[in-house]
């Protein structure tokens, strides 16, 4: 008997406690003074349907709509990805015709070939050599192009010893150095003797003018002491004159 009292008590403290918890509006929920203190609605006018919540609402539903048909965008933008470029570099070459490749290879390198030129003469070697670095990937084509640049006369190891020989000599340089250089250009042996043979001068005379040059004019040098004799002669030969020229300028 006391268990039903108690759960009969029990049961009517929870329905005061919903009656006093129910919303006044059970569609709007309990709202705060500042929202239902709408003037129309205090006046007794209909309330409208454009209130705050109807409002929000709406914005809810565009913005719902406005988001489904970006995410429909999306997926027909992503359903036509990009071409991969590098495919369509490579069908692209695939279509050349490789004498088109070649040919257009080959007017790089010529055209490279001709502004080392310009700078001024160039030996089949140090261009090869250039070209090489600059071209890694067109070596093998590095010679028919000198060999079309020599056709041609743009290019001519001959002309190239000879010119290097006259330059050499006007720097005062002895023939032992100069041939050594023309080897380390690639210049071959016979383009040499034939630039020697041509530019040559009297190495004697040469080296004296250059002592002179260095040292001044002695009238007698004969009178010079060893020590000196010896600074001048080794002078002389880092000049790369021979011995015999060394013993005639002194």
């Amino acid at each position: 008997m006391a268990d039903d009292q108690t759960t009969a008590a029990l049961r009517r403290a929870i329905e005061a406690i919903e009656k006093k918890s129910k919303p006044l509006n059970p569609s709007l929920g309990p709202q705060s003074p500042e929202v239902s203190a709408d003037p129309a609605t205090a006046r007794g006018a209909a309330p409208s349907n454009r209130g705050p919540f109807n409002q929000t609402r709406l914005k809810s539903k565009n913005i719902n709509r406005s988001t489904a048909t970006s995410n429909d965008l999306s997926e027909e933008v992503g359903a036509r990805p990009e071409p991969d470029k590098l495919e369509l570099a490579g069908r692209l070459l695939g279509e050349l015709d490789p004498a088109e490749i070649e040919a257009s290879e080959r007017s790089v390198l010529r055209r490279s070939a001709l502004n080392l030129l310009a700078q001024r003469e160039q030996t089949a070697f140090e261009l090869k050599q250039k070209l090489t670095r600059r071209f890694p990937e067109q070596a093998l084509l590095l010679d028919g192009v000198i060999e079309r640049l020599q056709e041609q006369g743009l290019q001519d190891d001959t002309r190239m010893a000879e010119a290097y020989v006259r330059y050499r000599v006007q720097r005062g340089q002895g023939p032992m150095k100069i041939r050594s250089e023309m080897m380390q250009k690639g210049l071959a042996g016979d383009d040499i003797d034939t630039a020697f043979s041509r530019q040559a001068p009297d190495w004697s005379v040469l080296a004296t003018a250059v002592l002179q040059k260095r040292f001044g004019d002695v009238a007698d040098s004969a009178g010079l002491d060893q020590k000196e004799r010896a600074k001048r002669s080794r002078f002389l030969q880092q000049r790369g004159f021979h011995y015999e020229h060394i013993s005639a300028a002194l």
